[in-house]
Parts: C-alpha cells; sequence; structure tokens
C-alpha cells in the first residue's frame, strides 16, 4: 500500500523515523559489539559513577526486568561489573570497567554520526525546534 506521507499520521511517521533510527544506530554499535540499549546503558553508567539496576532502569525509562539480559551479556564482556552497595548490602550497583570506559568514546562517534546523518540539510534552528517539539510531546505524555 502506498500512501502519501502527508497522509500518515504523525504518530506513524515517528514510528517510521524511530524504527528507521534504530535500525541505523543497530548497524553502526555492531562494530563495539553492543546493541542500541546496550549503548544506552554504557552512556548512563558513564554519566554516574554507579548506580543500582533499579536506579539505571529508571533513568533508562525502562523495568529493571528488561535491562537484566543487557546488564548480564555486558558484564559477561566485560563492559560493567556488579559490586555489593557499601551502604546495603543487598543492592547491587553497577559501574564501567576499563573495557567499558575505554569504548565511550567510540560509542559517542557513533551518536554523533548518527545526529550528523539525521540532521544533514536542516539549520541549527530547525534542530533546536525539532528538539524542543520532542521535548514538548515528551511532557505531555508524562502527564496523566
Amino acid at each position: 500500500m502506498n500512501h502519501c506521507r502527508d497522509e500518515i499520521p504523525a504518530i506513524g511517521m515517528m514510528g517510521i523515523v524511530m524504527h528507521k533510527m534504530m535500525n541505523r544506530a543497530q548497524e553502526m554499535y555492531q562494530e563495539f559489539d553492543l546493541n542500541k540499549s546496550q549503548a544506552g546503558v554504557l552512556f548512563t553508567l558513564h554519566r554516574s559513577d554507579s548506580m543500582s539496576q533499579k536506579e539505571l532502569a529508571a533513568r533508562l525509562n525502562v523495568t529493571p526486568p528488561s535491562i537484566t539480559a543487557s546488564i548480564q551479556k555486558m558484564e559477561r564482556d566485560g563492559y560493567l561489573t556488579r559490586h555489593p552497595d557499601p551502604k546495603d548490602q543487598r543492592v547491587m550497583r553497577l559501574s564501567l570497567t576499563e573495557k567499558g570506559k575505554s569504548c565511550i568514546q567510540g560509542v559517542w562517534t557513533v551518536a554523533q554520526q548518527m545526529e550528523e546523518l539525521m540532521f544533514c540539510n536542516m539549520t541549527g534552528e530547525e534542530v533546536a525546534l525539532l528538539k524542543r517539539l520532542l521535548l514538548q510531546i515528551s511532557d505531555n505524555l508524562d502527564r496523566k
């Protein structure tokens, strides 16, 4: 079925764009043997010294069980480590290993390349407007 792009509802167009973006990012992150969700884990842990799986999930806006497989694979592959929280031994903290820290720059470069690809032929003002609109949509969706 071939529809004119103008006839696609905004939610449909956002889904199409998101799907294309994620597929391209997936291809680019394979260089580091990471998928897009693992790259998100890497970035988030890089910004913090350590955090629990629950804190990480909240920061990524997912449920803790939904990132368990990613965390396990990243631990197995040597990107992160788990260690008991010194204040509460029941809580396991996640931290990047040297391997995880060493690939941050490469993963960041991929993210920059994705932005260049997505925003080519757009002015700085158009990019700023798009980001502002996306933030507004996000805020609207957070309202109950």
